[in-house]
This record gives C-alpha cells, sequence and structure tokens, in this order.
C-alpha cells in the first residue's frame, strides 16, 4: 500500500512539474537557404523561451526568433519545431537569437553527431537496465556499430534548446 501511495504522488509531482508546457500548435518551421548548402537531409529540434522571475520559471509563447547558420536561417515565434539542414559532417556551428521586452538572448547551437549519440544512449540504457553485465555486453555491441558504420551516412543535429530570460 505505501510503495502504491509513493508512486502515485510521485506520478503528479512528475506531471505537475510537467503542466506549464505550452503546447507547440505551428507547423514546422523549414529554414531558408541563402546559398547552395548540398545537404543530405533534415533534422529538427524544439526551441522554449521562459520568463524567469525570482524562483518562478513560466514559459512564454510567442516570442519572436532567428535561427541562423552560414547558408540558411529561419524566423519563427516560440515555442517552435524549427527544421535545420543535415550537413553530415559539414554541417556548421548556428544559433538562436531571441527578443523578448527588449531582452535579447542568443544561444550558439553546435552540431553535434546523432548517429553516435543514439549508438552511445542504447549503451548506456543496458548498463541501466543490466548492471555490469550489461555494460560490458553493451560496450563491445556500441564498438561493433560504431565500426561497421558508414560515417557518410552519420546525421548531424542541433539540440533542442531554452531561452531563458531573467527579470531580477
Amino acid at each position: 500500500m505505501y510503495v502504491k501511495i509513493v508512486a502515485a504522488l510521485t506520478g503528479v509531482y512528475f506531471l505537475s512539474a510537467c503542466s506549464n508546457t505550452v503546447e507547440i500548435t505551428q507547423e514546422p518551421v523549414l529554414y531558408t537557404k541563402t546559398v547552395e548548402l548540398n545537404e543530405k537531409g533534415t533534422t529538427s529540434f524544439v526551441v522554449r523561451a521562459y520568463l524567469k522571475e525570482g524562483s518562478s520559471r513560466n514559459e512564454l509563447s510567442g516570442v519572436p526568433c532567428v535561427f541562423k547558420g552560414v547558408g540558411f536561417g529561419s524566423e519563427f515565434v516560440t515555442p517552435a519545431t524549427v527544421i535545420a539542414p543535415d550537413m553530415g559532417a559539414r554541417t556548421p556551428v548556428a544559433s538562436v537569437t531571441c527578443v523578448y521586452s527588449d531582452m535579447e538572448e542568443v544561444r550558439v547551437m553546435p552540431p553535434f553527431n546523432r548517429t553516435l549519440a543514439e549508438i552511445n544512449e542504447t549503451t548506456s540504457n543496458a548498463a541501466a537496465n543490466h548492471g555490469l553485465i550489461g555494460a560490458v555486453v553493451g560496450s563491445i555491441a556500441a564498438g561493433v556499430q560504431k565500426s561497421r558504420r558508414d560515417p557518410t551516412l552519420d546525421v548531424y543535429a542541433y539540440r533542442s534548446s531554452r531561452i531563458e530570460f531573467e527579470i531580477e
């Protein structure tokens, strides 16, 4: 009985922590090219904006932002799913700049190799679920996956970002 109560309260706590999340209602925002990119495909990431006043933090919607990289860019309002070019290892560092109430916040967005990150995540999950044996087997499997993959097919992406505006 005690375990059920703790589990129920834990669930309520986590749901209440997420209750401030604003639903993304707009279509994913596609980038515009300013030069030929020779991209392999596209990836997407989410941008959300928050206003922090003292100890409270509330998500904002409708904050204008610009996503910009060498040869591409897009404009959108938060919260948004932003589509970005995947140019493999040539994917450049980009940035997101948002403006709210005369405050400007800039986030530098370095690309990461999502293919390798997913292989590593699988290894971590195996270790967490199966202890030391899972870690050993997962590491071996990850090493095999990494060595047998074609690196030219790796997907490069940008991580989702939180833009925080702080009022003191």
